[in-house]
């Protein structure tokens, strides 16, 4: 089963292939849901076979004859679906998937062999998933050999022909249109002259016409190298303004204004670029409508998954990562948080779970929601759990909140017993590291018997951050926006020293632990007293506490610049930005400095 073709001589053009296979595939998984719910619709069942042509079509010009074969079993399944020859049941659902799932792994060994020919990959056995086909179908022996093909892709027609066809003219009335028809002289026109037809008919006509075989939009696809590239080009642009408009502060009016003119195209540029690589969140949202459908089916629960905000845009690359954290929350969704049918009836819930999963804008944020309305969590089950696994010590009290964000420690769990789907405690844990790796942050809330809800915030983009810029003696450093909840000036009485805690600061009742940031860095401060300075009242990593500054400079956009490898590692530290005045800023890390200070 090795195709004939060697990839690396046309490696531009089977990358292209593998872009648009990856967009077909995910695009046939969600409309074989739409069909499951559908099984009669024929739209659907053309809609799931023109992408699996196409990619039949590809493979075969590519010599790429295993995903050939595939496709052209599901293709031959399709043909009869949509020709009414056959029912769309349960089992040709599920045969559907297998083919996508097959596809998938198929076109994976091709992305291994593009990046590294002399890569081993695992060979995929498709010949049981062929075999199945003929039976299906109602054949008694061998694999069906009639090729099916589709007919071409819709071409953009002639209004004269959209007239027929809905019925505005007849045939006889365009042929004598077509004949009187003169250079220069629309056929449109021609008809509405001899009042065959009206002129908002043919308006209605030009429609149709706009929306048949044309694209939904004009669109280049581009190497995400070449965005990146222009994106660090652009974070230069920026910083080399602000350094042109930081030295150039006491010119005369002229300059001034064509300075801030500069400084506005510059902006613009910057948020075009950074459109660039937006994408919206809904090949990833489709993703788990599959993924609900797989783990209910193997937990036996029926539950229905409600989705809203998938046009909400997100930077390619938090896309990318935020799939794992969404798949760990949702299994666990289903396994633990939504009760047996059985349970919920007796407790006056519908019989089918629900799972909500949302996604908006909040603050110069995405916020992604993912929401059940099953048992929630149970407060003095987690606390036990926790002191089993060391995690608290017995007589330790906790708030609500601190006992249910237990669930994100490593190796915690509370399932009975290990299942395919969850127990093992590897899961909430890396929802937590991956999306604070992401600068974002996830709270948990539930109910007891209602539910629960994670709420997960993420910046639009990795390469720009809100910052606010602080002085600490002649040092400056940026703390994240995201991680900042207020600033305040503390009153002396506010501040209090207690043995092997170090200094607590009273805010509103709630005494948080306060921390020096020259301490920390060994910086010579300008103000030693709390109430003679400033308090930046943060949080991080579910703990709170107050950071200790000499003064706030304001608030800004920064464009993020690494360390580099020898410094990756730094606590508390989360990179770097070159400043207006030209000097290197440090990007505070807020929840490691909290595990320097406190722990």
């Amino acid at each position: 089963m090795e195709d004939n073709m060697n990839l690396m001589d046309d490696v531009e053009i089977v990358k292209e292939f593998l872009v648009e296979s990856n967009d077909h595939l995910d695009d046939v998984e969600s409309k074989i849901l739409e069909l499951e719910k559908s099984p009669e619709d024929i739209d659907i069942i053309n809609s799931i076979f023109r992408p699996i042509h196409s990619i039949k079509g590809s493979a075969g010009f590519l010599g790429l004859k295993d995903i050939g074969k595939v496709s052209h079993e599901l293709e031959t399944l399709l043909d009869e679906g949509r020709k009414v020859k056959i029912k769309i049941t349960p089992e040709i659902i599920e045969v559907l998937y297998e083919g996508v799932d097959i596809l998938k792994k198929l076109r994976n060994t091709v992305v291994i062999k593009v990046d590294n020919k002399q890569a081993s990959t695992d060979v995929v056995d498709y010949y049981p998933f062929i075999s199945k086909i003929p039976v299906i179908l109602g054949y008694n022996q061998g694999i069906v050999q009639k090729e099916k093909t589709m007919d071409n892709p819709p071409k953009e027609k002639h209004i004269g022909e959209i007239l027929v066809e809905t019925g505005n003219i007849s045939k006889d009335q365009l042929e004598i249109a077509l004949q009187e028809q003169t250079q220069g002289k629309r056929l449109g026109e021609i008809l509405v002259e001899k009042g065959m037809t009206t002129s908002d008919k043919i308006n209605e006509a030009l429609k149709i016409q706009s929306i048949i075989g044309k694209p939904s939009s004009e669109t280049v696809k581009v190497d995400t190298q070449k965005l990146d590239n222009l994106i660090n080009l652009v974070g230069e642009l920026v910083i080399a303004n602000a350094l042109i408009c930081e030295t150039s502060g006491n010119t005369n009016n002229g300059s001034n204004k064509n300075l801030s003119h500069l400084s506005k195209i510059v902006k613009d540029i910057q948020d075009q670029v950074m459109c660039m690589r937006m994408v919206p969140l809904k090949s990833t949202f489709q993703k788990m409508a599959r993924l609900v459908r797989d783990v209910s089916a193997k937990v036996n629960k029926k539950v229905r998954l409600e989705i809203a905000g998938e046009e909400t845009e997100l930077d390619k690359t938090v896309i990318d990562e935020i799939g794992d954290p969404l798949v760990h929350i949702i299994r666990n969704s289903i396994d633990h948080g939504i009760e047996p049918k059985e349970e919920r009836m007796a407790k006056g819930k519908p019989a089918d779970g629900l799972v909500r999963l949302n996604a908006f804008h909040r603050a110069g944020n995405i916020v992604i929601e993912i929401e059940d309305d099953g048992k929630g969590l149970c407060k003095e089950k987690i606390l036990k759990k926790g002191i089993e696994k060391g995690l608290v010590e017995e007589n330790t009290t906790l708030s609500d909140q601190q006992i249910y964000n237990l669930i994100f420690a490593a190796g915690f769990s509370t399932a009975e017993k290990i299942t395919d789907v969850s127990g093992r405690g590897v899961g909430m844990d890396v929802v937590k590291k991956n999306v604070e790796r992401l600068r974002g942050k996830v709270d948990l809330y539930t109910t007891e018997g209602k539910g629960t809800k994670f709420s997960i915030k993420l910046p639009l983009t990795l390469a720009i951050i809100d910052g606010m810029i602080v002085q600490v003696g002649p040092e400056k450093y940026i703390v994240p926006m995201l991680s900042i909840e207020e600033s305040i000036r503390p009153k002396k009485e506010d501040v209090s020293t207690v043995q092997q805690r170090g200094e607590l600061i009273n805010v509103r009742g709630d005494l948080l632990p306060m921390v020096r940031l020259h301490n920390l860095y060994n910086v010579e401060p300008k103000r030693m007293n709390p109430w003679e300075a400033l308090i930046l009242v943060v949080e991080g990593e579910g703990q709170r506490c107050g950071i200790l500054v000499d003064d706030l400079l304001g608030q800004q956009q920064i464009v993020i610049k690494s360390l580099g490898e020898q410094f990756h590692n730094i606590r508390g530290i989360s990179g770097s930005a070159i400043l207006g005045d030209g000097r290197v800023g440090l990007i505070l890390d807020v929840g490691g400095i909290m595990s320097m200070a406190l722990n």
